[in-house]
């Protein structure tokens, strides 16, 4: 009970500011792909979302911003649900039973994948979180942004909107129930 109370009262804490503006460009090479599992054991990898815009989002249950921004994500992928679009959620260094549990307090509803021996956190050269990549897609790193930016500025849906594949038809395919590419 004194989890759910501690969930509520992060997500009435003010953000970390940042905004689109704070999207960097990333000039980096491209870090290395990934396969992580998500809360069910499913193998996920960032080449099973070619085709599409992801947003890869590096974050923690004990971090405050993260907590505050989930709402913020979850809000954005409903605005992008009808372009190839998805939010990654990678939970950094906690184990799974953890994780499980403090989604199911928030009722977080995107895909987490699970980071535990924080692999991909230093392969992609996070250093602080929250930490989100734009991905296009074509699977190229093309934004990064450090901290809890307004989900809702309609300047971050302007350089998701940037990304999308010009020949993109909503209903070219249909969608797979768990967001990824048809093969």
């Amino acid at each position: 009970m004194l989890c759910r109370y501690f969930a509520a009262a992060l997500l009435l804490l003010p953000p970390m500011a940042a905004n689109s503006s704070q999207f960097d460009k990333y000039t980096a090479d491209t870090p290395p792909g990934f396969s992580l599992p998500d809360l069910q054991d499913v193998r996920h990898s960032l080449a099973d979302y070619r085709g599409k815009v992801v947003l890869v989002n590096f974050w923690a249950s004990w971090c405050p911003p993260c907590v505050y921004e989930m709402p913020g994500l979850a809000m954005l992928q409903q605005r992008h649900a009808e372009q190839p679009f998805t939010v990654l959620a990678l939970n950094v260094g906690e184990k799974k039973y953890q994780v499980r549990r403090f989604v199911g307090l928030v009722d977080f509803t995107l895909p987490v994948l699970l980071d535990t021996d924080r692999r991909v956190f230093r392969a992609w050269g996070v250093e602080t979180l929250p930490t989100s990549f734009l991905v296009d897609p074509e699977g190229h790193i093309r934004y990064r942004t450090v901290g809890s930016p307004d989900w809702e500025e309609a300047g971050i849906d302007a350089l998701i909107d940037s990304l999308m594949p010009k020949a993109a038809s909503p209903s070219s395919e249909p969608a797979r129930p768990d967001g990824r590419a048809s093969p």
